[in-house]
């Protein structure tokens, strides 16, 4: 193999490099070589996982101001200001803050979560790696949560936001367009491989704060497989 194409080699997979990839190589391509800044969406997502999984950790990666009229010249002047302050933590207004707590008690307060236990730190580990070799590509991950639940169930679930889309029948379809199927698969693959009983669940939330967890069983996961495998095939084929 060449330097330049040893230099540009898919060197391991996770969930959303095989998505761009099941989009095209060129999608992925353009994945890995991104450098891009984090968007408003990307720093509240990261800021629920916070509350929601390590909430000890705020004060170092969040500073918290009013929200300034970057309008006008003062505006502008305590925006530097906060971001000179700030140094390397995300900035965020307290208004993102409120939306924040607002979603954070609602995914706390949800029945199925408060009763089996699935944010108790008792019973399960969060932000969770995964690393393991399938058809001989390294694969990589972050489970939000993994342990088990009230009844002994060994159990993983990922959060996701789901914007306006609300109800199971529509998380079921966005969950399906989403791929999170191959998610799942992917973070209950070391359990499936040993016929080990395993839940997946993703807790959906809306911007109103609506909760649906919903269960990716382990049909589900076995027929996405089909579509992981060859994904693993395109990308030995890239490099």
């Amino acid at each position: 193999m060449s330097e330049a194409k040893t230099a540009n080699a898919i060197t391991h997979l996770s969930f959303t490099r095989l998505k761009n990839l099941a989009h095209s190589p060129m999608k992925l391509r353009q994945y890995i070589e991104q450098k891009t800044d984090r968007t408003d969406a990307m720093i509240e997502g990261s800021l629920l996982d916070c509350l929601l999984f390590e909430p000890e950790k705020f004060d170092e990666r969040f500073f918290v101001i009013e929200k300034p009229d970057r309008r006008t010249n003062v505006g502008k002047s305590l925006w530097q200001s906060a971001i000179d302050e700030a140094g390397s933590r995300s900035l965020i207004t307290t208004e993102q803050m409120e939306s924040a707590n607002f979603l954070n008690a609602r995914i706390r307060e949800n029945s199925t979560v408060a009763y089996h236990g699935l944010l108790n730190p008792d019973f399960f580990q969060f932000q969770h790696d995964v690393k393991f070799f399938f058809q001989g590509f390294l694969h990589k991950g972050v489970r939000d949560a993994f342990g088990r639940d009230r009844n002994g169930n060994l159990v993983v679930w990922d959060l996701k936001r789901m914007g306006a889309k609300s109800g199971e029948k529509l998380v079921r379809s966005e969950i399906r367009n989403a791929k999170y199927d191959l998610q799942a698969a992917i973070y209950c693959h070391e359990f499936d491989e040993k016929n080990e009983p395993v839940k997946y669940y993703v807790i959906a939330v809306d911007n109103d704060g609506y909760v649906t967890p919903f269960e990716i069983g382990r049909d589900a996961r076995e027929q996405i497989k089909i579509e992981w495998r060859k994904l693993v095939s395109a990308a030995h084929r890239c490099n």
